[in-house]
């Protein structure tokens, strides 16, 4: 029996090795699937020590976080099966567990039973001494509100979470949407100001999750300010690590983001592939509530396209989302579009009808956003259900006793709102104004006082070229001539040799004061015109072999202003002195080019360029000074770009159509 056995083993060993390996697969396989959505229940005995609880139960959250952003669903199912078998008492864990539990129902819009597990948790706080979860639980609570428009409420819980979080574990959280918060408002400078705090803080912690959501937010900054370029930077950075981690949430919150991008560009292909993008992946995360924004992103598409008949699909298919969600803001906003495509169409009865839903639900919104406030805070106080249901009776009865105040309330505050609006701007304007004339005021000051100095600079220059120049060379030729006269006895060879040298220098006199007087007013230019100046300059540059000079000039006409002339001629000789002195370069380029428009005059060298920022104190003083002043005379600009050891580019650009 053993040998047919063996027979029978050796024939078929192939078969069972294979069948062997497949059911050792299965077998492994079930016990991880088993892990992930079947915990093991636990047995309160084996649980006496609590240490061993927590760390089973975070073990089980950090799984479920996992899963977080790839299939919420599964996540809020393994956590609500480890719930069922939690034992009595345990508050922090079930604290926990209630707060994950109402996360997965916040991030897909399900607000009702997010705000439900949310206070549930927060009802078991008085018995923990530990604040973390708090500040958890208040974030979210704050999140959740900024989503269904009760800003006020949402900055609250906000700032109490800020001040809760000790240990700074949930700042980057708290300051993101305490910055959305802002966003929601159009406060985009404060938005933008919190959520660079947290980019901060994001960054030194390596927090990627946190990074795309703050990055895909910052876009919005400067999507609203029209800056596309520096929203696809960013944009494109947070699809990167959404990407890398898998976060398919934060990949649908960058394709929406991308959308708003492109449709504020008028570009409507890219728009319509991204909202393309995120409405699919919201389908697959189960995410209706951006699933409806990419539909009404579409829609707007279409309608921009006048394209009504698309674009009225695509509202009915967000108005589908919105009433299975029972989103009150997502409804109002269908009913806008609405009120906008039957407009396109030309049927204004239904686009009146729905622009008075729009108005109607959006005003019910307001009203039940701020009794949401109230009830929100009084909740948080009570312990015992008979008490929540009394609350509840209480808000709705609240509802109704105020629901005949509402039209009057809301005239009065639409009135009192223009009034202060109109005040506002009138005052506005007056400031303005005032601003305005103090800025023309000082700038005439500070153009006076640069004229002043330029003047005393210029006078200076004066009396010490004639002091060192022309004054040594006549003080010499003075000695000479002395000598002529003191001795008599001296020989003639001697003196011719000192008449000579007297002649010399009285015709070194002369060439120096020719100089002074043709720096003080060039009759080169009046004589050649600026091209033959510079021309001539470069020349006796060139001559004096310390710098290698070189100059082209481009649609120079005859009827150039003579001061601008002037003003440029100056802007050379300065340019190219200081070349000469500080730069220590082989090769300078002087380019002039005239257009219909302006005169611009570029300097460039090969020297060994500065820190611009290190060396401000020197830009804004001396030679350099002056020249600004008289460029800014004629409106014009001076641009200066220079970097260390690659030399310096002077820009110098007059408009013609002031002078």
């Amino acid at each position: 029996m053993f040998r047919t056995s063996y027979r029978l083993f050796s024939k078929y060993r192939e078969y069972i090795l294979i069948l062997t390996i497949v059911f050792s697969l299965a077998l492994v396989m079930r016990v991880i699937l088993n892990h992930l959505d079947t915990p093991a229940a636990i047995n309160p005995a084996e649980y006496q020590n609590t240490t061993v609880m927590d760390n089973h139960m975070d073990s089980i959250l950090s799984v479920g976080r996992r899963l977080f952003y790839i299939n919420t669903d599964s996540s809020r199912k393994l956590v609500l099966k480890c719930m069922a078998t939690l034992p009595e008492g345990s508050p922090q864990i079930r604290m926990k567990l209630l707060n994950f539990i109402g996360a997965t129902y916040q991030v897909q819009d399900n607000y009702e039973q997010a705000l439900n597990y949310f206070y549930r948790a927060l009802q078991l706080s008085p018995s923990l001494s530990d604040s973390s979860l708090m500040v958890t639980i208040y974030n979210n609570i704050g999140d959740l509100n900024q989503r269904t428009g009760n800003y006020k409420a949402a900055i609250g819980f906000l700032l109490k979470a800020l001040r809760l979080d000790n240990n700074q574990d949930l700042s980057v959280s708290i300051l993101n949407n305490i910055g959305t918060v802002y966003l929601s408002l159009e406060e985009y400078e404060k938005g933008e100001e919190y959520l660079r705090k947290a980019y901060s803080i994001c960054l030194a912690q390596k927090d990627s999750v946190a990074l795309s959501t703050i990055l895909n937010n910052l876009s919005t900054v400067f999507i609203t300010r029209k800056e596309s370029d520096s929203a696809i930077k960013y944009l494109s950075l947070s699809n990167t690590i959404a990407l890398n981690t898998k976060n398919l949430l934060a990949y649908c919150l960058v394709c929406n983001a991308y959308g708003d991008l492109y449709f504020s560009i008028d570009d409507a292909e890219r728009a319509i592939t991204n909202y393309e993008k995120a409405r699919k992946t919201a389908m697959e995360i189960n995410d209706p509530y951006r699933e409806a924004y990419a539909v009404m992103g579409l829609a707007r598409i279409m309608l921009r396209k006048v394209e009504p008949d698309k674009a009225l699909l695509y509202a009915f298919a967000a108005q589908a989302v919105a009433n299975r969600l029972k989103n009150e803001v997502l409804l109002y906003e269908c009913n806008r579009l609405f009120s906008e495509i039957y407009e396109q169409n030309g049927n204004f009865a239904l686009s009146l009808a729905y622009f008075k839903e729009y108005i109607l639900l959006k005003d019910q919104h307001v009203n039940q956003s701020s009794l949401r406030q109230v009830y929100n805070q009084e909740i948080t106080m009570l312990n015992e259900d008979n008490r929540v249901k009394q609350l509840e009776i209480d808000r709705k009865s609240l509802i109704i006793s105020r629901k005949n105040l509402l039209s009057f309330t809301i005239s009065i505050i639409f009135i009192l709102s223009l009034l202060g609006i109109f005040f506002l701007f009138r005052n506005y304007k007056y400031r303005q104004a005032g601003k305005l004339h103090n800025i023309i005021i000082s700038l005439n000051e500070k153009k006076s006082r640069a004229s002043s100095e330029a003047e005393l600079l210029e006078r200076k220059r004066i009396g010490r070229d004639l002091h060192d120049g022309l004054g040594q060379i006549l003080s010499v030729t003075r000695l000479n001539i002395s000598a002529i006269n003191q001795r008599n006895d001296m020989s003639k060879e001697r003196q011719a040799e000192l008449i000579e040298a007297a002649i010399s220098s009285i015709d070194n006199a002369f060439e120096e004061l020719r100089q002074i007087s043709h720096n003080l007013a060039p009759s080169v230019l009046t004589q050649i015109g600026l091209e033959g100046a510079i021309i001539e300059l470069v020349a006796r540059v060139n001559k004096s072999m310390k710098i290698k000079a070189e100059f082209e000039s481009y649609g120079i006409k005859d009827n150039l202003d003579q001061l601008i002339q002037n003003t440029l001629y100056r802007a050379v000789q300065e340019l190219v002195n200081n070349v000469i002195k500080h730069a220590g370069a082989q090769h300078v380029a002087i380019q002039l080019v005239q257009s219909d428009h302006d005169i611009n005059l570029m300097v460039e060298d090969d020297g060994n360029g500065f820190d611009l920022n290190s060396n401000l104190s020197e830009l804004t003083s001396g030679g350099i000074n002056n020249l600004k002043s008289r460029v800014e005379n004629f409106h014009g600009t001076l641009f200066i770009d220079s970097t260390p050891k690659r030399g310096t580019i002077v820009t110098v650009t007059i408009p013609l159509t002031n002078t």
